[in-house]
């Protein structure tokens, strides 16, 4: 029997695709077979045998909108036969190639994905001729095939991502400094993921990507290479776009992508024809890139793509967190492969043929099953509506598949996710079935446990957080009348515990806390590294204060026979007054935890809606300020200083404002801080600076204009050659602007001030040392300042005409400038008064309120003009 003999063959041969098609040659007396794969908008030949010249070639390819009518009867019939090359329909899918070539006769079958066809097998004959039973049944079983070869290169992918990420996230957890982190994820990546090479690079000061660590088929290919982000020539590729672009960046083919064409040659040459480029973040900054090639086109799938972002966050995460990882552990099992079923039955459904996996697989021997129906291994578990769409389905032609739960022959029940489908004689009549499917008992039994692996913490085996948070979310909807607390825990110094007793006795601490929790009649989570939390049914109001009773009785902790008190804060948040959903409660308990941080452990808070929206007002300022200086809202007034002798304006200090398109008129000393902390204070800086200077030079103001320096600036190394040059390039005297450090800002770091007060200095600036007299004030460190002008702090001008004691306090302050000639400025002038005593002081100039309110250009250019 010809099928029979084809079976064994292809069960001797090493199983591979080319050995498939080869195969199908002999059996068939074929001249050529060929595999193909249907993408978007073309068909493309992966693989074909050529009998005549015993060769294989490939990538040949068809349109896909001229083959719709063979793709659409392929999916329809199950099968496409021509006994000669006739019809409209070949000949505007094929016409082209076939007329190349001396097929006289051809045969299909379609290549399914769960119902879904994505690829054909291509038999073609150079004689006219029939296509009997065993033909089809031939092309069938071999379509079977690679489509159990393709679920097994998926399920060997997935076993190899699931083994990669737990060696990488071991090794996250376990290292102790950058240099091991960086050299075992790229060995790991290499070794366990497949890769030729990997190497991680970090950005330098002038923008290169620096090779820190690599591995595998490195061949000096990165002593060959330069990659840098502010090169228009360097900056194209996959490593320099993933800084820019702080995403991950793909090239899937080294001989057409156009990104790597300044390194093509040195990849190619070493055989790098796919590779993909992760950015590195600490603190949210982009410090470097993870680098991975690949000796195959088109290496870096969705699926391999994700692969690469997990390890990259993991990596990242790493980074960040080095000094507070602890040990954690994380398996991930891997799927076995799959036994392959082929059975054919005839249209009656009586067996006539089974492979040994069929033997395997229910424990039946061929001799007790040929004749015999499939109903043999009915299990009882379907129903007769299940049974009746099967035969409806394959006797009008179509394919059907389900997952089949049959018995053994020992009454054990299996798992098969089978399709059957049609085969059908020359006049188109169906003659038989084939069965094919594979045994996925084992899987189904894997499924269970990764869904522990996915949803139970491996060290504490308590729910992780999102499985904390979906039961929450189906809590809430099932129980949408009650009353719900949700109580979040962070452990008090579990660093410190790590750090004095080590990672093992840190990790017994935190299995023990989770042993206590599990006895609480709630649904508790770990959250976090050292963050726990809970939802409990609150019956009554009394119900949070005992549950709050056993979760701090659970900090009493047994470990190894010995008492250990454990410090715990706790936020508490509630449905439905604190939050609809499972996010804003945590979100909403997070706030109240962070302020029963503040207090000793034991401490716990209910959530304020106004620590809530102070937060969300901060998070929503923090966003309009990312666009203001885009949308141009920042405006810059002046107040002028004027001489104290004669009031003749002789100044002006520049004081920025915020029109927010949605917020409206902002002061400064709301969203100043926001600025600071943000980051976005160095951009709004370097603004104001050019914007004032642009100001000096479109109005040619002749007097100095003061201008703030900020806290980041100051920390700025290059911070006095950069304002020289930009004054430099405009052209305008570096006397008009008057540079202003807080006192406060120059105690931070004296040393390092005092260098860049005297480089602003050398560069030509006037220097104001403002606020003084709040903090540190110190004749010491003054005299030794090059500064111009000290501007006494409002507080005290405030009082000066009603303290005896601070009036005395701004005079030292006038005499100990005056000892060292430097100019005094009084700010915060608000009455006559107090500019009155300021005169009979010698202090040498005034602002303020009472001679005039910060003013817009147009309006202080007017004052100057009159003064």
């Amino acid at each position: 029997m010809k099928l029979l003999s084809f079976f064994r063959a292809l069960y001797a041969s090493e199983g591979n695709i080319n050995d498939l098609l080869k195969l199908c040659a002999q059996f068939l007396n074929a001249e050529r077979v060929s595999l193909w794969t249907v993408k978007e908008e073309i068909l493309f030949c992966e693989h074909m045998y050529i009998k005549s010249t015993d060769e294989f070639m490939g990538g040949l390819l068809l349109r896909r909108e001229k083959c719709l009518e063979l793709l659409h009867t392929l999916e329809k019939e199950g099968v496409f036969l021509a006994q000669r090359l006739q019809g409209q329909m070949l000949k505007d899918c094929m016409g082209e190639y076939l007329s190349f070539v001396d097929t006289k006769a051809l045969a299909i079958v379609p290549l399914l994905q769960e119902a879904k066809l994505d690829g054909f097998i291509m038999c073609e004959s150079q004689h006219e001729r029939s296509w009997d039973a065993q033909d089809i049944g031939i092309l069938l079983c071999a379509s079977t095939h690679i489509r159990n070869l393709y679920e097994k290169q998926s399920i060997s992918f997935m076993v190899n991502m699931y083994r990669t990420l737990s060696l990488v996230n071991q090794t996250l957890i376990k290292a102790k400094s950058r240099e091991e982190i960086f050299g075992e994820i790229c060995r790991i990546a290499v070794e366990a993921a497949g890769f030729r090479m990997a190497w991680i690079g970090l950005l330098d000061d002038a923008g290169n990507i620096k090779p820190v660590s690599w591995y595998g088929h490195v061949e000096n290919y990165l002593e060959s290479i330069s990659i840098n982000i502010y090169s228009e020539k360097l900056n194209k590729g996959p490593s320099a776009r993933a800084v820019l672009e702080k995403k991950v960046q793909v090239n899937n083919d080294t001989e057409t992508e156009p990104s790597v064409l300044e390194w093509r040659t040195q990849m190619l040459k070493r055989g790098y024809l796919s590779s993909c480029a992760y950015p590195i973040r600490l603190k949210d900054e982009v410090i470097g890139t993870l680098n991975l090639y690949s000796d195959r086109k088109g290496a870096f799938t969705h699926e391999v793509v994700k692969l690469v972002e997990e390890i990259g966050e993991g990596l990242s995460f790493a980074l960040e967190h080095i000094d507070l990882l602890k040990s954690m552990e994380m398996m991930y099992m891997a799927t076995e492969q799959s036994f392959e079923w082929v059975m054919i039955t005839d249209k009656s459904g009586n067996i006539m043929y089974v492979n040994p996996a069929v033997e395997r697989i229910s424990g039946y021997t061929k001799e007790e099953l040929l004749g015999k129906n499939p109903r043999i291994f009915k299990s009882g578990l379907h129903s007769r509506e299940f049974y009746k769409n099967l035969w409806d389905t394959i006797l009008s032609g179509e394919s059907f598949r389900a997952v089949f739960i049959n018995r053994r022959k020992d009454k054990s029940l299996f798992y098969l996710d089978a399709i059957i489908s049609p085969l059908r004689d020359e006049t188109g009549n169906i003659t038989a079935f084939v069965s094919t499917g594979r045994d996925i008992t084992q899987v189904r039994q894997m499924e269970e446990s990764l869904y522990r692996l996915v949803n139970y913490d491996a060290l504490t085996d308590l729910p992780t957080r999102v499985y904390f948070l979906r039961q929450l979310e189906e809590t809430i909807k099932e129980k949408s009348h009650s009353n719900i607390a949700v109580l979040l825990m962070d452990m008090h110094n579990l660093g410190g515990i790590n750090a004095v007793y080590g990672y093992e006795f840190g990790d017994k601490v935190l299995r023990a806390f989770a042993q206590n929790l599990k006895i609480l009649p709630a649904f508790c989570a770990r959250y976090g590294d050292d963050e726990f939390v809970l939802f409990k049914e609150m019956k009554s109001a009394e119900d949070i204060y005992e549950l709050l009773k056993s979760v701090f009785n659970a900090c009493n902790l047994s470990i190894e026979g010995e008492s250990y008190k454990l410090g715990i804060h706790i936020g508490v948040s509630f449905y439905p007054t604190d939050g609809q959903r499972a996010q804003e409660l945590v979100r909403n308990a997070e706030i109240a935890l962070k302020k029963a941080k503040v207090s000793v452990p034991g401490s716990y808070e209910f959530y304020n809606p106004e620590e809530g929206k102070k937060v969300f007002q901060w998070v929503k300022m923090e966003q309009e300020l990312r666009l203001a200086l885009e949308r141009g809202e920042f405006l810059i007034y002046f107040q002028p200083v004027y001489r104290t002798s004669d009031l003749k304006v002789v100044g002006a200090e520049e004081l920025l404002r915020w029109n927010s398109r949605s917020l409206g008129l902002v002061q400064a000393k709301d969203f100043v801080p926001v600025l600071e902390k943000t980051g976005l204070i160095l951009d709004v800086s370097d603004y104001v600076f050019k914007k004032c200077i642009q100001f000096i030079k479109e109005y040619h103001i002749k007097v100095p204009i003061s201008i703030n320096l900020s806290p980041a600036q100051l920390r700025q190394k290059d911070l006095a050659e950069k304002l020289c040059h930009v004054v430099k390039a405009s052209g305008i005297s570096p006397e008009l602007l008057n540079v202003e450090i807080t006192e406060e800002m120059l105690i931070e770091d004296l040393e390092g001030a005092s260098r860049k007060i005297s480089e602003l200095k050398t560069c030509g600036f006037l220097i104001t040392l403002d606020d003084f007299g709040v903090r540190y004030s110190s004749l010491s460190y003054l005299a030794n300042l090059p500064v111009d002008y000290i501007k006494i702090d409002m507080s005290f001008i405030k009082l000066i005409d009603q303290d005896e004691k601070t009036l005395k306090v701004v005079l030292a302050i006038i005499n100990m400038a005056k000892s060292l000639k430097i100019k005094t400025v009084a700010e915060g002038v608000e009455r006559k008064s107090q500019l009155e005593i300021l005169k009979d002081l010698g202090c040498d100039y005034v602002q303020g309120f009472y001679l005039s309110k910060p003013l817009p250009v147009e309006e202080f250019i007017s004052i100057l003009s009159i003064s």
